[in-house]
């Protein structure tokens, strides 16, 4: 911002001149925000996707701070029956503060690839599939959002699970 030469602006520090330097930065808070977002959002090598070029857009928002914790979807079988178990399941995690996305309510069918792909872009943190197997003996699907595992896990675990996770990502 000095106009003339900054050969002929010293300072000095101890024994030494040197050249000052400030550093100002002005921002607001939506500036901000935008910097957190487009630090969050990433393009990953899809592990799902044939095409060697294409990548995976992910939201990876801190799990504390991930507005949607997980969501609920159903997969093949009797769509009343699923659409039950789910509704349980929303209440129980709503009861105990986790937000959930309703996604057993959409009428639009979407691929398996095409749903969880929907929710890494969304930032949800965990894709919880109730299926058929949910039915027959209560484990269903659980999909992570930071390392694409899927694994079998309770219906009743579910809750805890998240708890805990979402607590010790708090911690760290």
């Amino acid at each position: 911002m000095y106009p003339g030469n900054t050969s002929k602006l010293h300072g000095r520090d101890g024994r030494k001149n040197v050249v000052p330097c400030v550093l100002s930065i002005s921002g607001d808070l939506d500036q901000g925000v935008l910097a957190y977002l487009y630090d969050s959002f990433q393009l990953t090598a899809s592990a799902f996707m044939r095409n060697d070029g294409l990548h995976r857009k992910v939201l990876k928002l801190h799990p504390c701070l991930a507005p949607v914790k997980v969501a609920l979807d159903v997969g093949r079988g009797p769509t009343v029956e699923l659409r039950q178990v789910c509704q349980g399941l929303f209440n129980e995690l709503l009861e105990s503060g986790i937000s959930v996305w309703p996604g057993y309510l959409e009428t639009v069918q979407f691929s398996l690839e095409q749903l969880y792909s929907k929710y890494d872009e969304m930032g949800v943190l965990f894709a919880v599939l109730v299926t058929e197997t949910t039915l027959e003996n209560g484990l269903a699907h659980l999909r992570s959002r930071d390392t694409t595992m899927k694994e079998m896990m309770h219906i009743s675990k579910v809750r805890e699970f998240v708890i805990k996770y979402i607590a010790a990502a708090g911690s760290a």
